[in-house]
């Protein structure tokens, strides 16, 4: 049975977008990274899902925040149109997708840590999901 997780990791893995970017599908997952992959990666984390309406296929929202990592700060910026253009209503792993709103971005600059360890970018992308369970 398809879940709200699997539906979002299909629709961000939607055509060759994010591997033609740099993000093959091994390396998008649910709430985690594995820290010595190699960047770019994206991973995702869904939050505070929501029933709107009642009924025998109700209509629920929750929100998503996709993390972009990269080495650089320019590099994870570079992925904002690239979400952007994945992240459209739709049928995802069996689940309707009945609107994707677009919210916002923020990003975290790549630093530089104590001693030769670098902390890189991140880019976080927010969208709430409207969705029906099939």
């Amino acid at each position: 049975m398809a879940t709200i997780e699997s539906a979002v990791r299909a629709m961000l893995l939607t055509g060759s977008t994010l591997a033609s970017a740099g993000i093959p599908d091994a390396r998008v997952a649910h709430g985690y990274r594995l820290q010595d992959s190699i960047l770019p990666a994206c991973t995702f984390e869904l939050q505070q899902a929501e029933t709107l309406a009642i009924g025998s296929n109700p209509l629920k929202r929750v929100q998503c925040e996709i993390r972009i990592v990269a080495e650089r700060t320019q590099d994870a910026i570079d992925f904002i149109d690239q979400i952007q253009t994945l992240c459209v209503a739709g049928t995802y792993d069996s689940i309707p997708f009945n609107a994707v709103e677009w919210l916002n971005y923020s990003i975290e600059a790549a630093t530089t840590s104590d001693g030769d360890e670098n902390q890189p970018a991140e880019l976080a992308c927010y969208i709430d999901i409207y969705y029906t369970e099939a």
